[in-house]
């Protein structure tokens, strides 16, 4: 059954192509994809926009690529997450997109990698049907154009996207808890003082938690799950410190 609703959802885009229009989702996310919607913080000041984002839980695939060393190709193992954004203010934004895995168990930070030639490999899984317009970016690309809006009570006008990390087998193979920081959904920022008089710049991101009960030792592409711990929420919006604040940059607040 699923699998028939999902081949609806891509037909009824691929229809809205064909009419001039831009293609969008026309229904809500399909299966296997999650909803987070955008969340107004205590920390927020006029101005700050926050984008809607759906994701699906990060999979790991096997992709062939030519190893220079060994002169031939080799499977690869790589970690990605589809995920799609889409913007209910009036004017465009810019998305500025920027994916941190950190590994709870084993304290380890993965940066997202846009390899296009990836990209390439995950359309195949995610859009084998060829009806996103446009298709799955890196998010480098995506950051290249803002993000258009989407009218009230009209269908979302969503860009789809892919963040990949290359490190994980070599790095934090046996990972089984992580969290992903989504970076560039909102332009809010905010200071925070310490009681030692510190001064922090934060941001507001989004955090993705995650559980993966196996390894590489028995994978299993699929076998990642969002977590929702002890707060019952996998997805959260939270002020996440960027950097400290020097002297000079203190004395100017």
């Amino acid at each position: 059954m699923n699998d028939r609703v999902d081949r609806r959802r891509f037909l009824g885009a691929a229809a809205i192509a064909a009419a001039g229009g831009p293609v969008l989702l026309a229904q809500p996310p399909g299966p296997g994809e999650r909803e987070v919607e955008a969340a107004v913080l205590p920390l927020d000041k006029p101005g700050v926009w926050t984008l809607h984002f759906r994701y699906k839980p990060p999979r790991i695939i096997q992709v062939p690529l030519f190893d220079k060393v060994k002169n031939q190709k080799v499977d690869k193992s790589i970690w990605y997450m589809f995920f799609q954004v889409y913007n209910k203010y009036s004017d465009p934004v810019v998305f500025l997109p920027k994916f941190d895995l950190v590994t709870k168990d084993l304290n380890t930070l993965h940066l997202d990698e846009p390899h296009p030639i990836l990209v390439e490999h995950i359309r195949k899984i995610e859009d084998p049907e060829k009806v996103l317009n446009p298709p799955i970016q890196t998010t480098i690309d995506i950051s290249r154009k803002p993000i258009p809006p989407t009218k009230p009570d009209s269908i979302a006008r969503v860009i789809s996207g892919a963040a990949i990390w290359t490190d994980m087998a070599e790095r934090a193979p046996k990972t089984n808890k992580f969290s992903i920081y989504v970076v560039g959904l909102s332009n809010g920022l905010a200071t925070e003082e310490t009681p030692d008089k510190r001064k922090f710049i934060k941001q507001k991101v989004l955090r993705l938690d995650f559980v993966r009960p196996t390894d590489d030792n028995n994978p299993n592409p699929t076998d990642i799950r969002p977590d929702p711990g002890n707060t019952g929420q996998s997805e959260t919006w939270i002020y996440r410190s960027v950097r400290q604040l020097n002297e000079a940059e203190g004395k100017k607040d």
